[in-house]
C-alpha cells in the first residue's frame, strides 16, 4: 500500500480521543476481570509517563500528581522468574536471603517519596488558590443550595433523569447526592451509580446499606476519576450558585471524565425562583446566579454536546440532558 493509500481522519485529535477512550474501556473491563495485575498495570503506566510527557499531551499538574502518587510504593518483592531451570530456584533463594534487608531500604524510599508526594500537593492547592484569586474569585467556592420540592425523590426530573442515565456507558455520578436518594433510584432503573457531596454530616448519617457514597468535593474527586471513566454525570443543587470561572472549569472537568456517548444531566432552578422571598439564604450568599435554559444548551453546545432543555409543570426549574458525541474531544473549553 503507497502513501496515498493511508485515509486519514477528518479530525485526527478527535479520532486520537476516541482510540483512548476505547483503551481506557478495555483497561476497565481487564482490571475488572482480573487480567490485569495491578503490578502490570504501574508499570504500563511508568513506561507511559517515561515516553509521553504530561505536559505533552494536554495534563495539568494534577495528572502528574496522580503518576507520582501511584509510583510512591517500591516493591520489595522482586521476580524470580528465569529461562533457565535452576535460575528460578537461585533467584529466590537469594530473594528470601536478602528480602529483609531490601524491604528497609524499599520502606525508606517509599516513606520519603510519599513526603514528597504530599508537598506537592500542598503546592498544587495553593497555585489553584493564586488561580481563582487571579480569575476574581475571591469567595470560596459555590455550595449545594437545595429548593424544598423541586430536589428529592419526589421531584418532577428524578423519572427522566435516571431513565436516562439507566444505560449510561459506565459508572453515572450524582453531584451533591445528600443520602443517595437519587443513586438508589438510579440502581433500581438497572443502572450503576454512585455519589459525591461535600456535606459531610449527610453523607455520614445516611443509611448507606449498598450505596456508594463520598463525602468530597465535586471537583476534587473529578481530578481523581480516570479519563472517559464515567458514563454519565448528574448535577443537582450545584451549578445554580457558580460564577462563570468555576462552572468553566467544572464543565472542563467532567468533560475530559466523561466517556464518549456519555451523558450529563444538569438540574437548576431559574433566575424568578432564585430570587423569590422564600428561596434559601445559601442563594443570597452565592458568588453567580442561575443560568437560563438556552444559555446551558448553547454552553454545551459549543462544548460538543446535543443539549436539550425540559421545563418544569411550574415553571419554577428546568432539566437539561447533554449527550456528548463520540468524535468529540473530551477536552472541553472553559467558560470565560
Amino acid at each position: 500500500m503507497s502513501d496515498t493509500d493511508v485515509t486519514l481522519p477528518e479530525d485526527p485529535q478527535a479520532y486520537v480521543e476516541q482510540v483512548m477512550a476505547e483503551i481506557a474501556e478495555e483497561v476497565r473491563v481487564r482490571r475488572a476481570s482480573g487480567d490485569l495485575p495491578p503490578k502490570l498495570e504501574r508499570e504500563l503506566d511508568e513506561l507511559f509517563l517515561a515516553h509521553s510527557p504530561v505536559a505533552g499531551r494536554g495534563g495539568d499538574l494534577g495528572d502528574a500528581l496522580r503518576m507520582v502518587d501511584a509510583a510512591t510504593f517500591i516493591d520489595p518483592v522482586v521476580p524470580v522468574e528465569s529461562e533457565r531451570a535452576a535460575g528460578a530456584v537461585v533467584k529466590k533463594g537469594m530473594r528470601s536471603l536478602l528480602l529483609w534487608y531490601v524491604g528497609w531500604l524499599t520502606h525508606q524510599m517509599s516513606q520519603s517519596a510519599s513526603a514528597v508526594s504530599r508537598a506537592l500537593h500542598i503546592v498544587d492547592d495553593r497555585l489553584q488558590q493564586l488561580e481563582r484569586q487571579v480569575e476574581g474569585q475571591h469567595v470560596p467556592a459555590a455550595g449545594v443550595v437545595e429548593f424544598p420540592g423541586l430536589d428529592g425523590v419526589e421531584a418532577w426530573w428524578v423519572g427522566p433523569a435516571a431513565a436516562a442515565v439507566a444505560k449510561a456507558p459506565g459508572r453515572v455520578l450524582h453531584a451533591a447526592c445528600g443520602d443517595g436518594w437519587f443513586v438508589r433510584r438510579v440502581q433500581e432503573a438497572g443502572g450503576d451509580a454512585y455519589g459525591v457531596d461535600p456535606r459531610p454530616r449527610l453523607v455520614e448519617t445516611a443509611s448507606l446499606g449498598v450505596l456508594d457514597l463520598r463525602a468530597e468535593p465535586l471537583g476534587e474527586h473529578l481530578r481523581a476519576v480516570a479519563a472517559s471513566g464515567l458514563g454519565g454525570v448528574v448535577l443537582s443543587g450545584m451549578v445554580e450558585g457558580m460564577a462563570a470561572a468555576e462552572r468553566g472549569r467544572l464543565l472542563a472537568a467532567i468533560g475530559t471524565r466523561l466517556a464518549p456517548g456519555g451523558t450529563l444531566l444538569v438540574h437548576s432552578v431559574t433566575r424568578q425562583t432564585w430570587e423569590a422571598p422564600d428561596a434559601p439564604p445559601e442563594a443570597d450568599l452565592a458568588a453567580g446566579r442561575p443560568l437560563r435554559p438556552e444559555a446551558w444548551c448553547r454552553l454545551l453546545e459549543q462544548s460538543g454536546y446535543e443539549a436539550t432543555a425540559q421545563p418544569g409543570p411550574g415553571g419554577d426549574d428546568y432539566l437539561v440532558t447533554a449527550v456528548r458525541s463520540a468524535l468529540t474531544s473530551p477536552y472541553a473549553p472553559a467558560e470565560r
